[in-house]
């Protein structure tokens, strides 16, 4: 549940606040406002969606509203998400009980930023892991940039993982089981979100390569920052395999080098596109399962969750006795077809056992004919890739492959 405490000349605002979460979260987050002079207990029981944002425009908020505010962070310990907004931009400082986390100022014209902002907390939430976005950097001329940004996502109440180990041995190569490798693998399956200084010298960490390689079989998002030299004019990632992405944002740092520091407006561009994504990642894992689940039920199948945090489900349908299907889907976060999201889709595929048909379901643009032809000549025959508007028509036709040319 999202709860808005607000102070009571702030209703107005938290009652369009309200509008817009549960238009843009499509009703699959509760949302009720509270008034800070009357608030008493949390309204529901202790749920993994529990946001409370605190609205306010003055210096003194009510002590009810601060009482209201401990005990909330009290019951919930280090997994509470706050989110304090400052009506009034020009008192940016939080009421007593919130101070430790810096405030989002509120824009009178939309509440675009703030939904944003929530869909980013709640994005780590939905994934069930543990609300940490994890710096991937080298430590030769990345290591100022990665402190900064990690410094910098704490003041906003985020929890972020920063190895300043890994760069102890250098070139070394990765020992299988070594207790750094155990240390990143750890962190990286507690992440919700890969946040990659893309350096000049980044390409050439093995670690940086054994990161990305695993947030692909995690099927953890990754945000390349493109930190570039005024001269240098490469349009995106340093990374091939990023890419596919068509995600990445870029930074313009002169004479880059390890002691090189960002502007408050560069790391707060960081921190908004990385918002921005996971937002859309929190929407898109609540809509797609949703529609395809819907749609699978609605034909006669039976729906199971397989992997929540994978998002694999399987479908299944007895016509009689010898008539059996049995479905695998994978539906994919990306808003696009990203290759290593459907090699894992078949790595498990071929782990979970002999099914009939197994889909790979995306959302976002739906893809013409001759571009998901190219992407179809790559990836083994048996898995059926597909757009979620597609899905009626595919079981309609008793999984025919759909046309492509």
């Amino acid at each position: 549940m999202i709860v808005i405490l607000y102070e009571d000349d702030c209703k107005d605002i938290a009652q369009k606040t309200a509008k817009d979460l549960i238009t843009a979260f499509a009703d699959h987050v509760a949302v009720e406002c509270i008034c800070a002079d009357s608030a008493g207990a949390w309204p529901n029981d202790v749920s993994w969606d529990d946001l409370l944002i605190v609205l306010y425009n003055k210096k003194e908020f009510p002590h009810s509203g601060n009482t209201f505010i401990s005990q909330y962070l009290q019951n919930r310990g280090d997994t509470a998400l706050l989110l304090p907004v400052a009506v009034d931009t020009t008192s940016p400082k939080p009421p007593e009980a919130a101070a430790a986390i810096k405030a989002l100022p509120y824009d009178a014209t939309t509440c675009g930023r703030l939904v944003i902002r929530v869909g980013g907390m709640l994005g780590f939430r939905l994934q069930g892991r543990d609300s940490k976005i994890f710096i991937s950097y080298r430590a030769s001329d990345g290591s100022t940039v990665a402190k900064q940004l990690y410094d910098h996502l704490i003041a906003l109440g985020h929890r972020p993982f920063l190895d300043e180990a890994k760069e102890i041995d250098g070139e070394t190569a990765i020992l299988p089981g070594s207790a750094v490798q155990k240390q990143i693998d750890d962190a990286l399956a507690n992440a919700n979100l890969v946040l990659l200084l893309d350096t000049p010298a980044a390409p050439d960490s093995p670690w940086i390569k054994h990161e990305v390689d695993t947030a692909d079989a995690l099927l953890l998002p990754i945000l390349p920052v493109c930190l570039k030299d005024i001269t240098d004019l490469r349009r995106g990632p340093r990374f091939r395999s990023l890419l596919a992405l068509q995600r990445w944002i870029s930074i313009q740092v002169p004479a880059l080098r390890a002691t090189s520091m960002l502007t408050p407006d560069q790391l707060d561009r960081i921190i908004d596109e990385a918002e921005t994504y996971l937002c859309e990642i929190f929407r898109r894992k609540c809509r797609v399962p949703f529609i395809v689940e819907k749609e699978f039920v609605s034909k006669g199948f039976a729906w199971t969750v397989l992997d929540k945090r994978l998002l694999m489900f399987e479908s299944s349908r007895t016509l009689s006795m010898r008539i059996h299907t049995k479905v695998l889907s994978h539906c994919s976060l990306f808003d696009q077809i990203y290759t290593p999201a459907i090699k894992r889709f078949c790595r498990f595929v071929s782990a979970t056992g002999r099914a009939n048909y197994s889909l790979f379901i995306y959302d976002g643009e739906l893809l013409p004919p001759p571009q998901l032809q190219d992407i179809i000549e790559n990836q083994p025959e048996d898995v059926i890739i597909l757009h979620h508007q597609e899905l009626a028509a595919l079981i309609d036709s008793n999984f025919t492959k759909l046309a492509t040319t």
